[in-house]
């Protein structure tokens, strides 16, 4: 039976001081066209079994959701905005795999990813919504020592 994809983003519930710290030093720095930043940890895992079972116990993880202080959702929510997806360069995720694994007995995780999914909302057209993010993660999102990106998606990107 071929391995399943599970995607899976983990926000927090309160205000996230990184992101509003992110748009403030972004507005510094001139860009003034994006109006709003969204940080969330964003985890991809290839699982052997049952998917529905999975989402079920792996959502009550608390090394990686805490009920009290962070939502989780199992689809990438699409507003008018970018999606810029940060990842450590040669990070194979190896410590939290093995602790999912043998510690909270998730045997059906084949594979993980981890990085941190930033949400530009942006005023412009798609082609240049998509310039000012790549942009923004060249300057300020992501540090080139250690890590990489990518542009996920575009969606609907308001133009004013």
């Amino acid at each position: 039976m071929p391995a399943k994809t599970v995607e899976m983003v983990v926000g927090l519930k309160v205000p996230d001081n990184t992101a509003i710290t992110t748009l403030q030093t972004l507005k510094k720095i001139g860009f003034n066209k994006i109006n709003d930043v969204k940080r969330e940890d964003y985890y991809k895992f290839e699982i052997d079994g049952d998917e529905q079972k999975f989402k079920n116990r792996i959502s009550k993880a608390d090394i990686l959701v805490n009920a009290n202080k962070h939502y989780f959702d199992f689809s990438i929510k699409k507003w008018n905005d970018v999606k810029i997806l940060v990842k450590n360069i040669n990070d194979d995720r190896s410590e939290i795999l093995s602790t999912l694994k043998n510690r909270l007995g998730f045997k059906e995780i084949k594979k993980i990813e981890k990085g941190i999914l930033w949400t530009l909302i942006i005023e412009n057209d798609n082609f240049k919504a998509m310039e000012i993010a790549e942009k923004a993660a060249e300057e300020l999102l992501v540090n080139k020592n250690y890590q990489e990106y990518r542009i996920l998606e575009i969606h609907m990107v308001v133009n004013k």
